[in-house]
């Protein structure tokens, strides 16, 4: 599988001003927007911490996932019938993350 992204290892940290972002050795290949905080919407703005905090880890374990996708589908045997949709599911997927 050919690939254009940073092939490095990708973790979620924070920059010098205290956002947040996903990097490489290399620098920083994304920030993330941090939840804004509106008077009276303790319980959303929580929510919508942990949900920042995860999209941070899934966008820096991308490439990893990716891979692993990519060998499930090469292991996936063509003679079995039961592997076709998720042989396609995971096509469709690869196409959705490299084109």
């Amino acid at each position: 599988m050919k690939t254009k992204f940073t092939k490095e290892k990708w973790y979620s940290t924070f920059n010098s001003n205290k956002e947040r972002g996903v990097r490489t050795s290399g620098g920083f290949i994304c920030f993330l927007p941090k939840p804004f905080r509106y008077t009276g919407q303790k319980e959303r703005h929580e929510q919508e911490l942990g949900e920042y905090k995860a999209n941070a880890k899934l966008i820096a374990s991308a490439p990893e996932l990716l891979e692993c996708l990519d060998y499930v589908l090469g292991s996936m045997s063509l003679e079995r019938t039961e592997n076709f949709d998720l042989m396609n599911r995971c096509k469709k997927a690869i196409k959705k993350a490299t084109e």
